[in-house]
């Protein structure tokens, strides 16, 4: 019985023992947790430009806008331009219907060749041929004063719209008859379209005198008739001077006379000139919202640029930052659909004089572009940022790095040491160097080293001293969630340390 009893209690013992180890191993790995240390975030020091700027939001414009317009209103017959288009000084860039001022100008030479025709008779010497010559030029222009009387009592005969009316109606007629005698004809086997076409141009043509045909005509005999008319009264005078012969007063008269008909030809070329719109510069079209066929007033505008003129930002500058602000510095403008790209400008202009919105106080300072680019147009919206001052090719970290210690500017170096055993709490060591650890993981240690630095501009400073480049700083660290230890003492089973026999 005794020896049955030995045997159960080293079959239990044994079971326990295997119970215990295989216990105790899967304890280890499932109840023990790994430390989690927490990553630092790095960055490296490395040579780059470090900028002082004020920034603001601008807005792009032409640098000089002129507006040009008709002076002369009339109907416009011609557009040459579109926005965007280039022009050359001197350029007709659109007109208007000038067909009377044309007349006018006529009128006004022939007034000026009167005048200095009457002042070339009073000069010269009087005789019986002279005289002669006198008398046969008022015959003459007495006769093309009826003529141009006829002529103009037939146009305005033919201009009024009863007569116009009754023409088109015995046209119509004609046409009709002739349409008739045509369809007739052609039963017969003898049909001619003579007489029908002459109907139907004789209804063309009065068509055309009712639709403006009459009216030109009638603006044309006019004109005739005044310079007709005009021509006699100059050939009267022609012939009265020499009836008298010179006086120094009729020659101050006929002077006076030039000079008055010179000064209303001046005038009326200079309405016919105003028919036009004509570019006063090499330049180009910033708008042209014209249409062919409208009447012309004083909203009727072509706007231009210079050519060669790079475009210009204005940007709103606070008063807190505008004294900052001078004539010379540097601008870097940027899009928000482009941020990545640059444009370079200078400051041209800072306004002596501020815009108050809301009670708030700005500054308009004028940037321009330093090179043309087609990325930028009349309108957009830009970032600006100007550059105050500014170092390049220095040694830089983020200014995030930078711990400031009572007077003193360090950062923190990171550096690798050995592999703590299991319980390592952190500690200082006498170098100064922050020991973090936990347990059992390899860890790191951090160094503060005290720096010179120099301009900030609130994303990276300038490092003067006490770091070199490549190295890498600390700027922050990264939120991870830590497990927690537990610590295995003893068996996980228990039972008997005597090795007595188990309970009952």
């Amino acid at each position: 019985m005794k020896k049955k009893w030995h045997s159960k209690k080293w079959v239990t013992i044994g079971i326990a023992g295997v119970l215990l180890l295989g216990g105790g191993y899967w304890g280890y790995n499932h109840f023990t947790a790994k430390a989690v240390v927490t990553p630092n975030i790095t960055a490296k020091a490395q040579m780059g430009n470090v900028s002082k700027v004020i920034t603001a939001t601008g807005t792009v414009s032409f640098p000089q806008s002129i507006p040009l317009t008709f002076k002369q209103a009339g109907q416009i017959i011609a557009l040459n331009v579109k926005a965007g288009d280039a022009v050359k000084a001197g350029q007709v860039l659109a007109k208007t219907d000038d067909s009377s001022l044309q007349t006018a100008v006529m009128q006004q030479q022939a007034a000026v060749t009167s005048a200095q025709a009457k002042l070339q008779i009073l000069k010269e010497s009087f005789n019986t041929q002279t005289l002669a010559s006198a008398q046969s030029a008022v015959a003459l222009a007495q006769q093309g004063v009826a003529t141009a009387h006829q002529s103009l009592t037939t146009a305005q005969q033919n201009a009024e719209p009863n007569y116009l009316a009754e023409q088109i109606s015995q046209a119509k007629v004609a046409v009709q008859q002739a349409s008739n005698d045509y369809a007739k004809a052609q039963q017969s086997g003898t049909a001619s379209s003579t007489a029908l076409n002459q109907a139907l141009a004789a209804l063309t043509t009065a068509q055309n005198s009712q639709n403006g045909g009459a009216a030109q005509a009638l603006d044309s005999a006019q004109a005739q008739d005044r310079s007709a008319q005009a021509s006699l009264t100059s050939a009267q005078a022609q012939l009265a001077l020499q009836e008298q012969g010179p006086t120094a007063g009729n020659i101050a008269s006929a002077e006076a006379d030039i000079d008055t008909a010179q000064v209303l030809l001046a005038s009326a070329q200079k309405d016919l000139q105003n028919a036009e719109i004509i570019a006063p510069v090499d330049a180009v079209v910033v708008t042209a919202p014209l249409q062919l066929g409208q009447q012309s007033d004083a909203t009727s505008i072509i706007t231009i640029t210079p050519a060669g003129k790079n475009l210009e930002v204005d940007a709103s500058i606070a008063q807190s930052d505008i004294a900052q602000v001078k004539l010379g510095q540097k601008v870097d403008i940027t899009l928000d659909s482009n941020p990545d790209q640059i444009i370079s400008g200078t400051v041209s202009l800072v306004a002596l004089q501020g815009t108050i919105v809301s009670s708030v106080t700005t500054y308009t300072v004028t940037v321009t572009l330093d090179q043309a680019t087609d990325l930028l147009r009349a309108g957009m919206n830009t970032n600006v940022s100007i550059v105050l001052a500014e170092v390049k090719n220095v040694l830089t970290v983020p200014s995030g790095a930078i711990k400031t210690i009572g007077d003193k500017k360090e950062v923190i170096v990171p550096a690798t040491i050995s592999a703590k055993s299991a319980g390592q709490v952190d500690q200082t060591t006498q170098s100064g160097t922050k020991t973090n650890s936990s347990i059992g993981q390899n860890t790191a240690n951090v160094q503060y080293v005290p720096v010179e630095i120099g301009m900030d501009d609130g994303t990276n400073v300038e490092i003067k001293s006490g770091l070199q480049d490549g190295q890498e700083v600390v700027t922050g660290t990264s939120s991870t969630k830590s497990t927690t230890t537990t610590k295995l003492t003893g068996s996980i089973l228990g039972g008997a340390s005597d090795g007595g026999p188990p309970p009952n």
